[in-house]
C-alpha cells in the first residue's frame, strides 16, 4: 500500500515514516507544504497516487496560533481541507485541546467538545469541514506526546525530555491528561489506516493528575528535579472506548512511560 506522509521530518511524521517502512508499506514523504497553494497540494497527490495519506504537518504551538491566527487557520484548517478534497482516505492528526473548555470533569468522549483557544477552535473546525468534504477521513485527537531525541529530527519540548533535562518543572495537581509515547502512536498506524471514517480519541488514558504523573516518573528514575504545583488547570483527559472497540488499545500513560524507559534503558542512567 502506498502511503503519502506529510511532515515526514517532524516529531510525529518521522516516526510514522519509520514505522510504515518497517511494516512493509510504500511510505512516500511529501515535500514541505509550507507556503504551498491548493494547486501545489493537488499536484503532489496526483503525482504520488497514494492509497492513503497520513497528515501530520500542523502549527501546534498554542502561543503561535494565538499571536498569528491567520497563519494557524491556513495550516490547521485550509491545508487539511485541500488534502481532503483529493478524495483519498486520509488520517488527520487533531488534538485533545478541543476539550479545553468543557464544563464536565471528564474523561471526555468524542461528542463532548468546547475549545478554549485559537489552535483548538481551528482544529475542531478542521475536523468538521474535512468530514463534510470526505466522510472517509479519520480524525485522530492526539494527546501530548513524548520521546527521546531521534537523530536528525527536531525534538520539541515534551513531558519526558522536560523531566530529564530541567532542574525544575511545574505541573498541575488538578489537571488529568493523557500523555502518550509517540512510538506507540506510530506503532498503531498500520491498524489505524483501516478505521472507518470519523473522529477518534487517540492516545493513552491517565487516571493520575499531571503532578502525580511527574512525581511517579521522578521516583522511578530517581531524577534530581524540583516539582511544583502549576495550580488549577482544566482537564484534557479523553475516553478512548470508541478506539478500543475497533481493536486499538493504547497503554496507560504510566505503562507507556515504562515501555519507553525499557526501550531506551533509561534506568541504566541512574
Amino acid at each position: 500500500m502506498r502511503v503519502l506522509v506529510s511532515g515526514p521530518r517532524g516529531f510525529v511524521g518521522a516516526r510514522v515514516m519509520d514505522q510504515l517502512i518497517r511494516d512493509g508499506f510504500d511510505a512516500v514523504p511529501s515535500p514541505s507544504f509550507r507556503n504551498c497553494s491548493e494547486e501545489d497540494v493537488k499536484s503532489v497527490i496526483c503525482r504520488v497516487q497514494p492509497e492513503v495519506i497520513v497528515h501530520t504537518a500542523a502549527i501546534s504551538d498554542i502561543g503561535t496560533c494565538e499571536q498569528n491566527p491567520e497563519l494557524s487557520y491556513r495550516a490547521n484548517v485550509e491545508l487539511p481541507l485541500w488534502i481532503a478534497k483529493s478524495g483519498v482516505k486520509t488520517l488527520f492528526f487533531s488534538t485533545d485541546q478541543v476539550y479545553s473548555g468543557c464544563e464536565s470533569d471528564g474523561p471526555y468522549a468524542e461528542d463532548e467538545t468546547m475549545p478554549a483557544n485559537t489552535y483548538a477552535r481551528h482544529k475542531l473546525e478542521m475536523e468538521q469541514r474535512v468530514l463534510e468534504v470526505n466522510p472517509e477521513s479519520v480524525l485522530l485527537r492526539a494527546t501530548w506526546m513524548y520521546d527521546m531525541p531521534m537523530y536528525g529530527v527536531p525534538n520539541r519540548g515534551n513531558f519526558l525530555m522536560n523531566m530529564l533535562r530541567q532542574k525544575s518543572c511545574a505541573f498541575s495537581s488538578t489537571q488529568r491528561r493523557g500523555v502518550t509515547y509517540v512510538r506507540e502512536v506510530a506503532g498503531w498506524l498500520p491498524q489505524t489506516i483501516h478505521l472507518p471514517g470519523g473522529i477518534y480519541n487517540y492516545g493513552s488514558e491517565n487516571d493520575l493528575t499531571m503532578l502525580e504523573t511527574a512525581r511517579w516518573l521522578k521516583n522511578e528514575l530517581q531524577l534530581d528535579i524540583e516539582l511544583s504545583d502549576a495550580g488549577l488547570r482544566h482537564h484534557l483527559w479523553m475516553n478512548t472506548d470508541k478506539l478500543k472497540a475497533s481493536g486499538i488499545c493504547f497503554k496507560s500513560t504510566v505503562d507507556g512511560l515504562r515501555q519507553c524507559m525499557e526501550d531506551y534503558q533509561l534506568k541504566s542512567f541512574n
